[in-house]
């Protein structure tokens, strides 16, 4: 459920060493190069596409050293816009970047704030940017290529996870048909969604993230539910309209089909009752084995909280929720197991017994 974008390599080392010595006479320049060759498999992810991104840097840890920098791909290289940086002779240069940019290279931007330590991002609402912040990198001694051991970079290596998350749905029949051996008689459903709309979920938050003991990764926001710790945003708010995810009606199958996927991303948050929704319109069409149809409509408006054991989305998670249908109802009997993939438990039957005759006394006097 989770991936990661890689810009350079795949993994990084918490403080990486540079291998590779430039003389004094020459300077290199600072260059965010994509990865060429990805050699750990404890890491996967993908090659960054989402255009220009900032990104901040600090001399020895402490003096500003970029400011906001934006960073694009020229000439195959992934390399700062307005102004031109070498890697400095002594020393290492710390690197925390974000995607995508925003603002003005040299000017410290809001979306998010980035100091040496912290990444925060406040009062935003979630929508069709995918917003990523990097690990922090830290290389040294005038050096543009670094082998970690494990995996080989070229360029300052930008491990970017995504700030949101993205959700999609996925509808099939349990089953379509059914065949019962007592009787050898056959019963067939047709199941068609008219419609499927998500809403009412939380769209603006904040998010504060702290730089982890690590040196490089960070510390995400906690929310506690239930003795169970999820990464979601904080000050939760607002709420979507309706979305529907159904363009024309879906005969269901009991092979799954994708819906329309959800607008844009989703802001991480907890799942709570009577928050966030699923409205659902189906018809149901029941061939009876004697030929007869019964034609029925279901609308119900369902928690999302409810429909699976997932209790949040948490950031950088791609949330796939695939919901089947039944057509019959579970049994309420006590002590019966429903059958998920049948409806044996709702067949029909007939409990029969014969109520007692009602004593009457009907003694009577003839007088003769």
């Amino acid at each position: 459920m989770k991936k990661y974008i890689i810009i350079a390599f795949a993994a990084l080392a918490a403080s990486v060493a540079c291998t590779k010595v430039e003389t004094a006479e020459i300077q290199k320049e600072i260059s965010f190069e994509v990865a060429n060759n990805i050699k750990t498999k404890a890491f996967t992810g993908s090659v960054y596409n989402n255009g220009a991104f900032g990104t901040y840097a600090w001399f020895n840890n402490n003096d500003d050293f970029m400011v906001n920098e934006q960073v694009d791909l020229s000439g195959g290289v992934w390399k700062t816009v307005d102004n031109t940086y070498y890697w400095p002779k002594t020393g290492s240069v710390s690197f925390i970047s974000y995607s995508p940019f925003e603002g003005t290279s040299n000017t410290a931007g809001t979306t998010p704030a980035v100091t040496k330590n912290t990444i925060t991002y406040t009062g935003v609402t979630a929508g069709a940017t995918d917003l990523m912040y990097a690990d922090k990198a830290t290389c040294s001694n005038n050096v543009n290529e670094v082998e970690d051991g494990t995996n080989s970079y070229t360029g300052v290596p930008t491990i970017f996870r995504h700030a949101l998350a993205k959700l999609s749905f996925k509808v099939q029949a349990n089953f379509t048909q059914w065949h019962d051996d007592a009787t050898n008689s056959d019963t067939a459903w047709e199941i068609t969604l008219n419609s499927f709309k998500i809403g009412g979920f939380n769209t603006t938050g904040d998010l504060a993230l702290t730089l982890n003991a690590d040196g490089k990764s960070w510390d995400k926001p906690v929310t506690t539910v239930g003795g169970v710790d999820y990464n979601v945003w904080t000050n939760a708010s607002g709420a979507t309209s309706d979305q529907e995810l159904v363009a024309t009606p879906i005969v269901l199958t009991t092979t799954p089909q994708n819906l329309a996927s959800a607008t844009g991303y989703v802001l991480p948050q907890i799942l709570t009752a009577g928050v966030q929704t699923v409205d659902i319109d189906v018809h149901i069409k029941t061939t009876l084995a004697n030929g007869k149809v019964i034609n029925e409509d279901f609308v119900k408006t369902i928690n999302i909280s409810e429909i699976s054991t997932l209790k949040a989305w948490q950031m950088n998670e791609n949330i796939v929720y695939t919901i089947k249908f039944k057509p019959t109802a579970h049994s309420t009997e006590p002590g019966v197991t429903p059958h998920d993939d049948d409806p044996e438990d709702v067949i029909i039957k007939f409990d029969p017994a014969v109520a007692d005759w009602t004593a009457v006394d009907a003694a009577a006097t003839i007088q003769i």
